[in-house]
Order: structure tokens, then C-alpha cells, then sequence
């Protein structure tokens, strides 16, 4: 089997005859070919053939004036490649193919480029090794056309086909850059940033500073999505922490662990690195203020108003949308007492999870267990003195 999905129609025998009339037709697009001037019809002639046809084929794009005519174009080249004999060269066929789409620098039908690569790469079994440059040109064109219409792209799934086709640790690198790129293309903030950070665990320690601008990026993200509030995580990645004693570390440390008077200081000491992010210092804000509701929730069950007031740097009309923005964001579970002027907190997330929280859970699920016992042993004991129905 060639790993094909699917079965291009082709009729018994039209092979070279096909390629001479797409030889032709480039021909007068201005391609040359290297074919003895008295060639024979057959097997040979087709197989040197083909690849000087693949080569051309990109004249295609801004020379025909119809986007069927492109089309029937590549899947007669695709039907070709399927005659080959050998899967390998089957294989190697179609990343030829693959790749001078790509090479073609012209911004000439992008979307219809894109088109094809997918419907190229959907033809092939994923566990076929070829595949893997099939993703990567993919990949390409979604971050230049800055669109996704003729193909899926799930995280997990690629990594599981990365596992079969044992790609080595560049080659991971260079897939989850390229679906950072790709989904920051398509305006998938939280998927970009999956693949981000998927990207930098493959730097150990030794190579954590080549990844240093990832790892900026990967900083800034992480800080400007908002959605976004528990980054202690990164803190143990290599390339970030080669960041050390850099400001986007800096920062990174006051947004994982540090409150609104810390941000605000770092921002007045360094005005001009905030300006230049990708995020803005009123959306710092807004995040900061979020974070420090979520650190003062941690330890307590109610906060007055007042508290708010000062610890938020709010005015206190502000300070009810603030809370329902905060409840809403997931970031505390709770209610406005009004008349009192005060929130009552029933729990809060954990912005770091170190010791204090692994005992918290520990205690949770220790009373968890002890309240189970306590059930079952009640449940033992009614049904030991129940009277049966009918007894006397």
C-alpha cells in the first residue's frame, strides 16, 4: 500500500499523455524541459518527465486564468505520482511537489496554494514519514495567507503523529514554532500559546539561552492574554529561566507572584520596555488588580470595601463591576454583600502551587475520606437494624 487515501481518477494508459499536454501547455507558459528531441512513448520518458513537470508546475499560478484549470493541473500531477513503483519514491514525489508550491515566491493565489497542500496532505496516511513535510508547507501557508478553511489543526493529534514518525528534537521544534506562528495567524491566542510553551520544553538546560526570544514571546503572551492567569509554570521552563535578570523575567515574576504596588513601581522604573510590549500598561492593570483580588481572597473569607479601595488603587463606584468582572473570570467564587460593603469568598485560584497548596489538597482530600467512612459506616449500621418488610 502507498499510504493514499484516496484514489485519483486516471485513465489505463493516458499517463504520458497527459504529461505532454501539461508539457506543452507549460511550454508556452515560458518552462523549459530536458527530453531528447526524439523521444520514445514510454516508461522512461515519464519518469524523467514528471519531475521537470512538478518544477514547472508553479507557472500555473499566474499564468492560468482560471482556478479549476490550477486545480485539474495538480491532482493530474497527483494521479501521476500514484503510478510510481516504489513507496519512497512515491513519497519523495509528492514533498516535491509540496515544496515548490511553497518555494514559489509570488503572493499569486495564496488561498488556493493553501487549498491544495491541504488536500494534498489529507490524501496521505499520517504515519507516512513524507507526511511530515507535507504538515510543515502546510503550516507555511497558514501563516502567510493568515488563513485555515481546507484543514484541522489539532495540537495533540500532531504530536502523536510527530511520536510515529520519530522526528527528532529539531524537527519538534520546528512544528510547534511554526503552529505558534500558524495560530497566531488565524487569531488563536490560547492555541499559539499551547504550542509556545510545547516548543520551549524541548530546550534542556544547556540550550535554554538559544530560545531566549521564544521564551520572551512565550512571557509577553502568557501576560497580555486575558484570559490568562496562572503562569508560575513557566518559571520552570529552561529558556525562561535563562531569562533571569532580564525585565521580561522580571516582569513575569510580578505577574506569578506580586501585587499592583509591584507592577506599578515596575512600570514607573521602566516606562519605556512596558510601552514597546504587545500588551498595554491599562491591561496590565487590569490584570495586576485581578491577581492581587485573587491573593488577598487566598487566606480569608470576606473583604471590606475599604480594603479594595486601598490595596486596588479603585474608587469605590468602581469597585462593583470590578468584583462581578472578577467572579466572572473565574478568579474567585463569591458574592457583594452590599448593605455591609464587603465580598464574601467562598474560594479563589491558586496563582502558584507550591507546598502550602499541596498540603491544602492533602487536608481536602484526608477530611474526604473520613467523611466517606463515616457515610458508609452509617449506611452499614441502618441496613444491619432495618426490619424486613413483612416481619414481625
Amino acid at each position: 500500500s502507498s499510504g493514499i487515501n484516496a484514489e485519483w481518477p486516471l485513465r489505463p494508459g493516458s499517463y504520458l499523455s497527459q504529461a505532454l499536454e501539461m508539457k506543452n501547455l507549460l511550454e508556452t507558459y515560458g518552462a523549459k524541459f530536458d527530453l531528447p528531441e526524439n523521444f520514445e512513448e514510454n516508461e522512461d520518458t515519464f519518469l524523467e518527465l514528471l519531475p521537470q513537470l512538478i518544477e514547472a508546475y508553479p507557472l500555473y499560478f499566474t499564468k492560468c486564468a482560471a482556478d479549476t484549470e490550477v486545480e485539474s493541473a495538480f491532482f493530474s500531477l497527483i494521479s501521476m505520482i500514484q503510478l510510481l513503483s516504489q513507496v519512497d519514491q512515491i513519497e519523495e514525489t509528492s514533498k516535491k511537489l509540496s515544496n515548490a508550491i511553497v518555494a514559489d515566491t509570488t503572493s499569486e493565489r495564496l488561498p488556493l496554494k493553501s487549498k491544495l497542500l491541504s488536500q494534498q496532505f489529507s490524501c496521505y496516511q499520517p504515519t507516512l514519514r513524507s507526511t511530515y513535510q507535507l504538515l510543515v508547507n502546510v503550516l507555511k501557508l497558514v501563516v502567510q495567507t493568515g488563513q485555515l478553511r481546507h484543514a484541522t489543526l489539532d495540537i495533540d493529534q500532531i504530536s502523536g503523529w510527530m511520536d510515529k514518525w520519530k522526528c527528532d528534537v529539531q524537527e519538534q521544534r520546528d512544528i510547534y514554532r511554526l503552529l505558534h506562528e500558524a495560530f497566531s495567524a488565524i487569531q488563536r491566542g490560547e492555541k499559539a500559546i499551547q504550542a509556545l510553551v510545547l516548543l520551549l520544553k524541548l530546550y534542556s538546560e544547556n540550550e535554554g539561552v538559544e530560545a531566549k526570544p521564544d521564551a520572551h514571546i512565550c512571557v509577553i503572551s502568557h501576560i497580555a492574554h486575558p484570559n490568562i492567569f496562572v503562569m508560575d509554570h513557566l518559571l520552570d521552563l529552561h529558556p525562561i529561566r535563562a531569562l533571569d535578570g532580564q525585565l521580561s523575567h522580571e516582569l513575569l515574576q510580578i505577574f506569578v507572584n506580586g501585587d499592583l504596588n509591584d507592577y506599578i513601581e515596575f512600570y514607573n522604573n521602566n516606562v519605556e520596555f512596558v510601552e514597546k510590549l504587545a500588551v498595554t500598561h491599562e491591561e496590565n492593570l487590569r490584570k495586576m488588580r485581578l491577581l492581587t483580588l485573587a491573593s488577598m481572597a487566598q487566606d480569608c473569607n470576606e473583604i471590606e470595601f475599604s480594603q479594595l479601595v486601598d490595596k486596588l488603587n479603585l474608587v469605590t463606584e468602581d469597585l462593583e463591576p470590578f468584583v462581578i468582572e472578577a467572579i466572572g473570570s473565574g478568579l474567585i467564587k463569591g458574592k457583594i454583600n452590599q448593605p455591609e460593603g464587603k465580598i464574601l469568598i467562598s474560594s479563589t485560584i491558586n496563582r502558584t502551587f507550591l507546598d502550602p497548596q499541596w498540603l491544602f489538597i492533602k487536608n481536602k482530600l484526608e477530611l474526604w475520606q473520613k467523611n466517606l467512612v463515616i457515610i458508609q459506616e452509617s449506611m452499614r449500621k441502618s441496613h444491619n437494624f432495618s426490619v424486613p418488610i413483612g416481619g414481625g
